[in-house]
């Protein structure tokens, strides 16, 4: 149980901190550079096609570099000060040749390595690593040749920039990443470090990387220019927010706190919470409908904001969301959609087809209630002698109230929230199966050959089976309910329970980001992300990354079911219990 927890938990900061810092590092070469730590005093302004195109492709090879060749993995150097020498070298190549001669001599001062042939691979192999770029990127053969035998480099499982957390939570630590957090907005040199850091570890270490909508050699190409172009501090910040959401995984965001982002999206908001339904945002909760300050109500539909249309205003916000699917993207908007510099709000609405307009009073955005409160128990209940369990409210010890869910004609499981306690799926389970079931398959990483994906263990998968051997488990429908707000281990814990014949999964979408999410990921600027280290697909080998549980019966919300209060999933759901 204790691996199946570990893989259940998103880590935290806290405890990846704990790995950011080995003694052992300290006294490295790499660490005793500072020759760039005020700067990268590189300045690129009015740069050609071709020097556009070498910077490319030398973003695609310092990447490589710092992942397999063994003296960089040894700390030999300071990675991120190495793309700043180069630079000025591969921009003043006035050639194909002299571009190519740069690269070859820099991978010559990197010094001899040991080589293996044949490295044995430990389990089935999910994907393999992608050079072909080596052939598409007007390399001379003698590059090709010194290429190509660092691939065959004898590495360890540790580097100097990353290592893996352990054997039962094979989650890369990306280490010795410094955040140069007093570079508000980082110079030239910086801001393409920032890019090329994250690219490349999102290359060699995303188990997705092959399900985003781009082939993610073309994003980097995409977004070279746009990081030299970033103006100021803002325009940095939202072009790497904009570039992060080219992962299209839920797991990954850049917090909207940053001050910059405060700055952008707004320091107060209205007392309340939106939903969107059919892309337009509509009230959910008001606290101010609740003590009667203003006029906007549950259901009413808002069409714009200070005289801005909510298209417009979609338009230029949503880019800067990261998530797995357009469902999960507008639920992240939604939290941030109405915030605002200033202490009132314009709104123009719609209600029972009439357009209306009010002002609404705004208060800082990190001290109001926006969310509606929840009953003081709402973790279980019984309704027309159906279970009913609220896996992010379920206070009361399973044992106490399974003898009574158990003599019920359904049991539904509310995963439309992160389940407390984590283990609940399998809790419940132990009642539910009649012998232990598949529930994934995972894939991991690896330090030694980045960027191969492998299937782990079957026993280590036998960790993650629900059920137990069971003469006489529960007879009746077992319905889970999800929705855009299902997302991680919510998503396994659902796929886990359908594992079972007679469950019904009811609701919408969910976040399609199926796995443990890694460290931080730190850039230029003191700002970072994370992303999903750990693929996970169904037993057969069928993808759950933005796909997400798909439900047996659908459920589209709707305006009215809003103004009314209603829970429209959890209606269908008890409609399908005779």
């Amino acid at each position: 149980m204790k691996k199946l927890l570990m893989l259940l938990l998103l880590f935290t900061t806290i405890k990846a901190t704990a790995q950011l810092e080995n003694p052992v590092d300290k006294d490295k070469k790499a660490k005793l550079d500072k020759t760039f730590i005020e700067g990268s005093k590189i300045k690129l302004n009015n740069l050609t096609s071709a020097q556009t195109t070498s910077l490319i492709t030398l973003g695609k090879l310092w990447g490589f570099l710092k992942y397999y060749h063994p003296s960089v993995a040894k700390g030999d150097y300071n990675w991120d000060f190495e793309l700043f020498r180069l630079i000025p070298k591969v921009l003043d190549a006035k050639t194909n040749n002299d571009r190519n001669e740069v690269f070859s001599n820099w991978i010559s001062s990197l010094g001899v390595f040991k080589t293996i042939e044949t490295k044995t691979v430990v389990g089935n192999v999910k994907y393999n690593p992608n050079f072909d770029w080596f052939n598409k990127s007007g390399f001379s053969k003698k590059l090709l040749n010194q290429l190509n035998l660092i691939k065959k480099a004898d590495r360890t499982t540790e580097s100097y920039y990353v290592k893996m957390y352990d054997t039962e939570t094979p989650v890369a630590i990306f280490k010795n990443e410094d955040a140069y957090a007093s570079f508000k907005y980082p110079d030239d040199g910086y801001r393409l470090l920032a890019l090329f850091r994250f690219w490349s570890i999102y290359e060699y270490f995303s188990p997705y990387k092959n399900v985003i909508d781009k082939p993610w050699i073309n994003v980097l190409e995409e977004y070279v220019p746009k990081f030299l172009l970033a103006k100021d501090e803002l325009d940095y910040k939202l072009t790497a927010a904009a570039f992060i959401a080219e992962t299209k995984d839920s797991h990954s965001d850049i917090s909207p706190y940053d001050r910059a982002f405060i700055e952008f999206y707004g320091k107060f908001k209205p007392n309340m919470e939106i939903i969107f339904i059919d892309n337009l945002p509509v009230v959910k909760y008001s606290n101010d409908e609740i003590v009667g300050i203003n006029t906007l109500k549950k259901g009413d539909v808002i069409q714009s904001i200070n005289q801005v249309s909510v298209t417009q205003l979609i338009k230029e916000k949503l880019p800067y969301f990261t998530a797995s699917n357009l469902p999960t993207q507008y639920r992240k908007l939604a939290s941030q959609f109405l915030r605002t510099n200033d202490t009132l709000m314009r709104v123009t609405y719609s209600r029972n087809g009439k357009i209306e307009n009010t002002t609404l009073k705004c208060f800082p955005y990190n001290r109001m209630n926006y969310r509606a409160p929840m009953p003081a128990d709402s973790g279980f209940k019984m309704i027309n002698n159906i279970a009913y369990f609220n896996v992010g409210r379920i206070k009361t010890k399973l044992k106490s109230v399974i003898p009574q869910a158990l003599k019920a004609k359904a049991i539904i499981i509310d995963m439309r929230t992160y389940p407390n306690p984590t283990s609940f799926a399998w809790d419940i389970g132990k009642y539910l199966f009649q012998k232990p079931m598949d529930v994934a398959k995972y894939t991991q990483g690896s330090v030694e050959t980045p960027g191969l994906f492998t299937y782990m263990s079957d026993e280590y998968m036998a960790n993650v089976k629900i059920g137990e051997n069971k003469d006489a488990p529960y007879p009746g429908k077992v319905i889970v309910l999800v929705n855009e707000e299902t997302q991680s281990l919510a998503e396994l814990s659902a796929m886990a329970l359908s594992a079972r014949p007679n469950t019904i999964i009811v609701g919408s979408q969910t976040a399609g980001a199926d796995g443990t999410v890694g460290m931080p990921v730190t850039f230029p600027g003191g700002i970072s992300t994370g992303f999903t280290q750990i693929g996970v697909y169904y037993p057969n080998g069928k993808e759950t990354q933005r796909i997400g549980i798909v439900p047996d019966f659908k459920v589209k919300l709707t305006v009215n079911g809003i103004k009314e209060g209603r829970d429209e999933i959890l209606e269908k759901a008890i409609s399908l219990v005779p």
